[in-house]
């Protein structure tokens, strides 16, 4: 029997030998995504079976070599891009910085946190006139025919830089939006948007995705429960949030329960009735469960939002009146069990292309300005769990970031829509974050001012919330936060 097991053994290695051949791709792990680039654009010929090696490797047999080079032929070019670091305060660059050494230059695809790209006279990649860049070679060594003339049917792009130009994506995120205490009845008004937003509608529009924290409820039935606050707004409201550029809102927070399970599942309708997706939060734990998934280009990203609040002075625990059960409407909590849910909705691939990953989360204490050893260590492990980027709310001011793992944590981006802030300290500053993503990974990270202002929003006359916003981020990356 042994004799047998080895005959057929050899014979099926000899048949796998016959129709496939190994080619060696050597290529670092910041150009791989530009071989499945251009593998996309110009299959390989049938039974090749590829083998991703790193540079100063010499594997035996066919091999390919993708570089920044000038060694073989054109496939594209790499944008190069001035290059700062998370939690300083540096804005952009110009080339007379490059020039005299100011700032580090590097690949865009090298650029990887807390290392963060920055703006070069003004432009990003994506923009016209673009002024820097490095070719992307491909040298083939093999006697291979096939591959051959595979090589040889290589075209060089005709615009060598637009595939990598325009597969950033622009996400912004925003804190806190409570559209009650009037503001529903000032965005449903004759020229709302523009009374409400005012001159941050033009940038929240630019962006490929926007994302929020609506911090109310669309209840028309439902009691209201025993809480220190309840909130609730029109529902035709959430129109206007949509013209206004939103295409997703966390539902997981402490307000959306404000009437109870019914007016919960309300909010959760209306939400889909004008076009803006929520994860997080569903009619039952499965449902919750489920990420939203959205797509800028070829670029996939996925959301999941948790509540991971304290209990309210009054008493109502949210891990107990709002998390999601199997027949209970709710939302996903931010522990050992909903550490598997993420890692669970963020295993994922899209074709070997990298998806970006964006978990939301409603936690820490309010007016605390920086994060909770607590917060520190579920959003961290949430990082560990496959997140790309940990948005946080409900400290309602603004807390530092944090670079882990090449993932980003921002433990609070305040409040950005929610009158009755005046007078409270920090809560009326806050920004616009600004993220561009490109294969998969943050390489620039800007942000506006905002200032809240009754039922408005404004762009800041100074940048003041931006230099506190760094400072914290400074000061997180040289402390241990306590728990106190």
């Amino acid at each position: 029997m042994p004799r047998i097991v080895v005959v057929i053994l050899a014979l099926a290695v000899g048949s796998l030998s016959a129709f496939s051949l190994p080619l060696f791709v050597q290529a670092s792990d910041d150009l791989w995504p530009e071989w499945i680039r251009l593998t996309d654009s110009f299959p390989l010929p049938p039974g090749i079976e590829v083998f991703h090696v790193q540079p100063g490797t010499s594997p035996s047999g066919s091999l390919i070599v993708l570089s920044l080079g000038d060694t073989g032929k054109v496939v594209g070019t790499m944008p190069m891009v001035p290059t700062s670091r998370l939690g300083e305060e540096r804005r952009s660059a110009t080339q007379g910085d490059v020039s005299r050494g100011k700032v580090q230059l590097l690949p865009l695809c090298s650029v990887s946190l807390p290392t963060v790209a920055l703006p070069l006279d003004g432009l990003f990649p994506d923009q016209a006139g673009y002024p820097l860049s490095r070719k992307v070679m491909l040298a083939l060594d093999t006697p291979d025919p096939l591959l051959q003339a595979w090589y040889t049917s290589l075209e060089a792009p005709a615009d060598p830089g637009a595939g990598a130009a325009r597969a950033i994506a622009w996400i912004e995120a925003v804190g806190d939006i409570m559209p009650a205490r009037g503001v529903d009845e000032e965005l449903l008004a004759g020229g709302g948007l523009e009374r409400v937003f005012g001159d941050t509608l033009a940038l929240l529009r630019g962006s490929d995705l926007l994302l929020g924290n609506l911090e109310s409820s669309t209840a028309t039935r439902g009691q209201p429960q025993d809480k220190s606050y309840t909130f609730r707004f029109r529902g035709e409201a959430v129109r206007k949030l949509r013209e206004a550029g939103f295409s997703y809102l966390s539902l997981a927070n402490n307000h959306t329960f404000d009437f109870g399970a019914d007016g919960f599942l309300q909010t959760l309708d209306t939400l889909s009735r004008w076009g803006i997706t929520t994860s997080g939060a569903g009619s039952n734990e499965e449902e919750a469960s489920h990420p939203a998934v959205d797509r800028i280009g070829s670029q996939e990203i996925r959301i999941l939002s948790f509540g991971a609040f304290p209990v309210d002075r009054t008493g109502f625990d949210g891990r107990v009146s709002e998390r999601a059960g199997s027949a209970k409407p709710g939302i996903l909590w931010l522990d050992e069990e909903g550490l598997a849910e993420a890692a669970r909705a963020f295993a994922v691939t899209n074709g070997g292309a990298p998806v970006f990953t964006i978990a939301f989360v409603h936690g820490g204490e309010e007016w605390r300005t920086t994060p909770t050893a607590d917060q520190q260590r579920l959003y961290r492990a949430l990082v560990q769990s496959g997140a790309n980027l940990v948005l946080g709310a409900h400290p309602h001011v603004l807390e530092g970031m944090e670079a882990v793992d090449g993932g980003l944590i921002a433990y609070s981006l305040g409040n950005f829509l929610f009158p009755g802030m005046e007078g409270t300290p920090g809560g009326q500053d806050s920004v616009i974050l600004r993220l561009g993503i490109f294969q998969g990974k943050i390489r620039y990270l800007q942000a506006s001012s905002v200032r809240l202002r009754g039922r408005t929003v404004r762009l800041a006359a100074d940048d003041s919330a931006w230099k506190t916003l760094m400072s914290r981020t400074r000061a997180l990356a040289t402390t241990v936060t306590s728990g106190d």
